[in-house]
């Protein structure tokens, strides 16, 4: 590098000013920028994963035979890259208390329902105290519970909406033997579960019961191998084919997101060509005093443009910096938050996994680089009017 421009850029760098509420703003940019990234990726894999593991499993298969079916699962999973596949029974039930009333998805499962992977996504509070009474028990949510204000052990009456229009409604009566949390009182106030014997005596027809596939966690991007592989025959579908509303909102709130943070990025980098322009605007001087030794316009320019972009970078790394370590510590916050009666919270998944999108961060990275070096270089050609003659007309 040239020893001037190594030196007069090294001279506006720790010169106190503009430069450095350039690097203050751009870092101030970023952070948010980098935890809003992390926060919305994060909140929508978590809330997908809930989804998947406690609501409808990654494929569900729906029709006749699922008994012949299920066997042929369990002879051939390795080869179907099956993690597990679960008869389920469901329908919809209200569920009244003393106090209030809840709607709710009655889910009829077997033990083994909730294995490793599930139960990395649900948390249980059961009742240990034994019950000789002949009424059968139920799991609910936290979030259901305190709507309902009910407690373990406390009966609860089911009037149950019927999977068959020749069929009536009818009232049960059954005991909260858990209450469970996942994290996401959305989808948790919406979930109970029973023993699947009893769901298939409240809801007795084919179509309330299906076959809930999970797919191991290492073959997540070949789902569609797993769906071809039962033939066209059966009918099956998948999680989001269940929760298109979900599915499509979580699309387009990603899309969303990448949009606005874009345009704060631009306006950003439009910042810092604002800065090296008036920076040139205070040098006036200096620039003609070093072009009348015989610096060129070139040098004059590279100068300039080394000091703002440096600065640029230098901020930019400092705003990823702090917007990583507020968004590797978002869970905590948000259950601080959540602790202090916050109901808008209830939204939000609070028990959720950090990931860290570095594939986002990197293209909005690249994006600020390249807007700003754009920018800053179209602003810094009007030092070409900048001649050693200003010297005498700024007397």
């Amino acid at each position: 590098m040239n020893p001037f421009v190594r030196l007069w850029s090294i001279k506006r760098i720790t010169r106190r000013g503009r430069l450095t509420s350039c690097l203050i703003l751009i870092a101030l940019v970023m952070a948010p920028l980098v935890c809003a990234l992390i926060f919305s990726d994060s909140m929508m894999e978590g809330i997908t994963s809930k989804y998947i593991y406690l609501s409808d499993g990654h494929v569900q298969i729906n029709g006749e035979h699922l008994t012949s079916i299920s066997s042929m699962i369990g002879e051939e999973n390795e080869k179907l890259m099956i993690y597990s596949a679960d008869e389920v029974t469901s329908g919809y039930a209200l569920m009244y208390s003393a106090t209030n009333t809840s709607s709710v998805m009655i889910k009829g499962v077997s033990d083994s329902y909730f294995n490793e992977l599930r139960m990395k996504q649900i948390t249980f509070e059961r009742n240990t105290e034994p019950s000789s009474s002949s009424i059968k028990g139920i799991a609910i949510s936290r979030a259901t519970a305190r709507k309902l204000e009910v407690g373990l052990g406390d009966r609860v009456a089911l009037m149950i909406v019927p999977d068959d229009v020749k069929k009536v409604l009818r009232p049960v009566l059954v005991r909260i033997d858990a209450i469970f949390y996942s994290g996401y009182d959305q989808l948790d106030e919406l979930l109970s579960f029973i023993d699947i014997d009893y769901a298939k005596e409240l809801y007795s027809d084919d179509s309330s019961t299906t076959i809930e596939i999970l797919v191991k966690p290492d073959y997540m991007e070949k789902i569609n191998d797993v769906i071809y592989a039962f033939g066209l025959e059966h009918d099956i579908s998948r999680w989001s084919d269940h929760n298109v509303s979900v599915y499509e909102n979580f699309v387009t709130s990603r899309q969303m997101i990448m949009i606005i943070l874009m345009l704060v990025v631009v306006v950003a980098a439009f910042y810092t060509a604002s800065v090296a322009q008036q920076m040139v605007q205070d040098d006036i001087q200096d620039i003609a005093i070093v072009k009348l030794v015989g610096s060129s316009n070139a040098l004059v320019r590279k100068s300039a443009f080394l000091s703002v972009y440096a600065v640029t970078i230098a901020g930019m790394i400092l705003g990823i910096g702090l917007g990583l370590l507020i968004g590797c510590n978002l869970g905590p916050i948000l259950t601080w938050l959540s602790s202090l009666g916050m109901q808008s919270l209830s939204f939000y998944l609070l028990d959720f996994s950090i990931n860290i999108p570095w594939l986002s961060i990197a293209l909005i990275c690249a994006m600020l680089m390249i807007i700003s070096f754009i920018s800053i270089r179209i602003s810094l050609i009007r030092t070409r009017i900048i001649t050693p003659m200003r010297l005498f007309t700024s007397l």
